[in-house]
């Protein structure tokens, strides 16, 4: 009889970065097919130049809410590909953000948003676990 070694029990935070890891990487590559048709390049939601996809310091998924609380972090309409310059520099590019969000989804969905803003969400390792694979699959069947 052989002894299966002990699976090594993953951190919340670790959980939690793989998770974000890969969302924000499908929200890019969504955000990129949705604006140039290529996984290459995508146009920065608040400021309109276009980046290439995977380049230091070039677009991050950017959330419409700051504050990366756990009952937004995830959702996928209030994340967006940015540009370093909106998303850091400028602290979001709030105003031009709001209107992309307006013209995008219209104001009941900021108003849901600003509510789910409010919620408390506490994050256990399997659904994090769960949320990257759900991303990883989303990815692996991009058509464009």
């Amino acid at each position: 009889m052989s002894v299966q070694p002990k699976k090594k029990k993953v951190s919340l935070s670790k959980a939690k970065k793989k998770a974000w890891t890969i969302f924000s990487l499908y929200i890019r590559t969504r955000d990129a097919i949705l604006t140039t048709g290529t996984k290459d390049s995508c146009k920065c939601v608040t400021c309109g130049r276009i980046y290439p996809l995977k380049s230091l310091g070039g677009l991050q998924a950017g959330h419409f809410i700051a504050g990366r609380r756990n009952s937004i972090i995830f959702d996928e309409r209030n994340c967006h590909a940015q540009c370093y310059g909106c998303n850091v520099m400028k602290r979001g590019n709030t105003t031009e953000y709001w209107l992309f969000m307006e013209k995008e989804y219209g104001r009941v969905v900021i108003d849901e948003l600003l509510g789910l803003d409010k919620e408390t969400k506490q994050f256990k390792v399997f659904e994090l676990e769960e949320i990257a694979e759900k991303y990883k699959e989303k990815l692996k069947n991009m058509v464009y």
